[in-house]
């Protein structure tokens, strides 16, 4: 490995310390170097589940008993602070979008080499720090009753996700409720028949 970096926060996809991150806009680049006799060749191919697999070929020079392992070692972990939420006065009450917790980490990786199952070395690859970061909610409160307003202020006040979504959530069936009914309304006053011609 030449080059790596590792995501800015914790991924799902691989062990901690076992990612490598690529972003042209922070500069972030993935780079290997050939270090043997002969060359690899390296086939790429996507799927339609938008997953990704590289297949690196070459000439295979070492003993068939010799197995190389990567493991991963979580050497702390950083749970986030008190949650946070964010005022949108651009989108209306009843408006809640969510973000999940990261939790920080601080790992390495190791490289370990056996030979007939027998672990003869033992290296460290690299190490990673991953940041944590709280569950935060982006609330809406444009709206044109001050009894709505106080209310949804009052949820985000106590600094509690779960209640701002609660009450977010209210808001939320009740103007979908308010449209279903005025839809079942309009529709029957389409439906309903004309009245008789005056005499």
């Amino acid at each position: 490995m030449v080059e790596r970096y590792n995501h800015s926060m914790i991924v799902t996809y691989v062990d901690p310390s076992a990612d490598a991150a690529i972003a042209e806009s922070s500069g972030k680049d993935f780079k290997f170097k050939n270090n043997l006799d002969y060359p690899v060749y390296i086939e790429g191919y996507t799927t339609p589940e938008k997953q990704i697999t590289f297949t690196i070929y070459g000439v295979e020079t070492r003993d068939s008993n010799r197995e190389v392992i990567y493991e991963s070692e979580v050497l702390e972990r950083i749970e986030p602070d008190a949650e946070v939420i964010y005022v949108d006065e651009s989108m209306p009450v009843g408006f809640c979008s969510v973000q999940s917790a990261h939790i920080g980490y601080k790992a390495r990786l190791w490289k370990i080499v056996k030979e007939n199952g027998v672990e003869v070395s033992r290296e460290q690859v690299n190490s990673s720090s991953y940041m944590k970061a709280p569950r935060s909610a982006t609330v809406g409160v444009a709206t044109e009753d001050p009894n709505a307003y106080n209310t949804i202020m009052a949820a985000i006040a106590t600094n509690s996700v779960d209640q701002v979504k609660a009450v977010a959530g209210s808001f939320r069936a009740a103007a979908e409720a308010a449209a279903a009914q005025a839809a079942a309304q309009a529709a029957a006053q389409e439906a309903a028949p004309p009245p008789p011609p005056a005499e």
